[in-house]
């Protein structure tokens, strides 16, 4: 299957889009700085701009809108500022702090100076790392009860876990833009006949419901 067929598809369930070093240079040049085109609600500006540059390697563009042209990255800062819970708002906040704290933001390495191949990195260590891996991540943040314990969990497991929230929400607010729904998700608003036994890609090239 090819790049174009596995966006098509939107399987994205597992892991992240392959970046490869030619589609790094054509997403942005490695110091280009990134310009936010929405005010963000809930992160700092150092935040919004990495969530911005995660979101374009997440899902970026190719001959189908990547998340960021979609505007993602302002879903889901608005998202989880007015709409999910008071704890899961604290938790994501704090999380963004921890991500822009391991890469050294700071006057002297502001977020501009981050390349793009190290948030490529960054996802690939964590996005891609063994399942068993991953397992203990999620199993040492069950042990959180609140967002005040946080100092009590490692900063992999810190990372690993706003990537992966990051990613979710990122193929959330993608699979569910209106572009995405009607013209590259198979699209039936008025269903008509049910059929039960037969194959995604017979019924629909292998493409996902939008509905």
């Amino acid at each position: 299957m090819n790049r174009r067929e596995a966006l098509k598809n939107i399987g994205l369930s597992a892991g992240y889009i392959a970046v490869t070093p030619t589609l790094i240079g054509i997403l942005q040049s490695c110091t280009r700085e990134i310009k936010l085109t929405w005010t963000p609600e809930l992160l700092s500006e150092d935040e919004a701009k990495i969530l911005d540059q995660l979101v374009d390697l997440i899902i970026p563009e190719t001959e189908i809108p990547g998340a960021k042209s979609l505007n993602v990255p302002m879903f889901i800062d608005t998202y989880m500022n007015k709409a999910a819970k008071d704890e899961e708002t604290q938790m994501f906040k704090k999380l963004a702090g921890v991500v822009v704290e391991s890469f050294g933001i700071s006057e002297e390495n502001p977020v501009k100076k981050i390349k793009v191949e190290e948030y490529d990195a960054l996802l690939a260590k964590y996005l891609r790392s063994s399942k068993e891996q991953q397992e203990a991540y999620e199993k040492e943040m069950e042990t959180m009860e609140n967002p005040s314990d946080i100092e009590k969990i490692s900063k992999d497991a810190l990372i690993f876990s706003y990537l992966s929230w990051v990613r979710g929400l990122s193929i959330w607010g993608f699979k569910t833009n209106e572009h995405i729904g009607k013209n590259v998700l198979a699209y039936l608003p008025v269903p008509g006949e049910q059929i039960g036994c037969e194959s995604l890609e017979t019924l629909t090239q292998g493409k996902d419901w939008s509905l």
